[in-house]
């Protein structure tokens, strides 16, 4: 008992302790005032408190679907169904990525402003990985409720093309704008975590029926 207490402390406080050691550096690396990482963006800003609700409720259902995600791969791990396993880890790591690339705008500033990478070019790529994330496990996606998975690729995608393609085109209808192409990542973000909530749980059920 007393090692697995010593283990989930290390666990849970080397990572922890590291990322506060990285904001240190960052901090001075780049002459960045500390208050500027760690306190919160709206106070910074000094915006309203509901500044990007429908942004952060965002962020928080893509953390749900990659901690659903790894919590059943770990659940069923020591099952030996390795495609469910790494279907699951995958999706986890695929729901991690997008969650990050949202709350930083990985794509959208920091990869085309600090990296020189055009922000058309990491959609290709993204767009690449999940094509080939849906090539791999097709046939297990298709025993689930994968329309339910379709509609949040269809969503998002429309949510891309009217901020890549059409966005300035429809300026003129003010921030309405926003309204469209936000409203469609929303349900598609929606749409991404109710599918894996669920496939997770019908994954963990065949296990334990099996």
């Amino acid at each position: 008992m007393g090692l697995i207490y010593s283990r989930q402390l290390l666990v849970t406080f080397i990572p922890a302790i590291f990322i506060l050691l990285i904001a240190a550096i960052i901090s001075m690396l780049f002459n960045i005032d500390m208050s500027l990482i760690t306190r919160d963006v709206t106070a910074i800003g000094k915006m309203h408190p509901l500044s990007g609700v429908l942004s952060s409720l965002g962020i928080i259902l893509w953390c749900v679907a990659a901690s659903i995600c790894f919590f059943s791969a770990m659940v069923i791990g020591n099952i030996k169904q390795i495609n469910s396993f790494w279907f699951l880890l995958n999706s986890a790591f695929l729901s991690t990525y997008l969650m990050i690339d949202d709350l930083f705008l990985l794509h959208e500033n920091l990869f085309p402003i600090y990296l020189g990478v055009n922000e058309k070019m990491v959609l290709v790529i993204l767009g690449s990985v999940v094509f080939y994330y849906i090539a791999t496990y097709r046939y297990l996606i298709l025993n689930t409720k994968y329309s339910v998975l379709l509609l949040a690729m269809i969503f998002l995608s429309i949510s891309v093309f009217v901020d890549i393609i059409v966005g300035s085109w429809l300026y003129s209808i003010g921030h309405w704008i926003f309204f469209i192409e936000d409203g469609f990542k929303w349900l598609g973000i929606v749409s991404w975590c109710s599918y894996y909530v669920h496939t997770s749980l019908q994954i963990i059920r065949v296990q334990q029926e099996a």
